[in-house]
């Protein structure tokens, strides 16, 4: 759910650091979403749409920045 199955960590401290921020984060999206009356599902997608939507239309990087050399 949050990708911590993914983490490339080693040392145990930096893997305490990596999960508590992970909780951190889900549990501030599960208190706006239960605000919101949405899932967190819901939610992050409704984040992430605007993002890419935002990006579509003024992108950060222009595509003519990385083709000229």
């Amino acid at each position: 759910m949050i990708g911590l199955e993914r983490c490339q960590c080693r040392l145990n401290k930096i893997q305490r650091n990596t999960k508590a921020c992970a909780m951190l984060a889900w549990n501030y999206l599960k208190k706006l979403a239960t605000i919101l009356g949405q899932t967190i599902y819901q939610l992050k997608h409704q984040l992430l749409s605007k993002y890419l939507f935002s990006e579509l239309k003024y992108p950060a990087i222009k595509t003519t920045q990385i083709l000229s050399f």
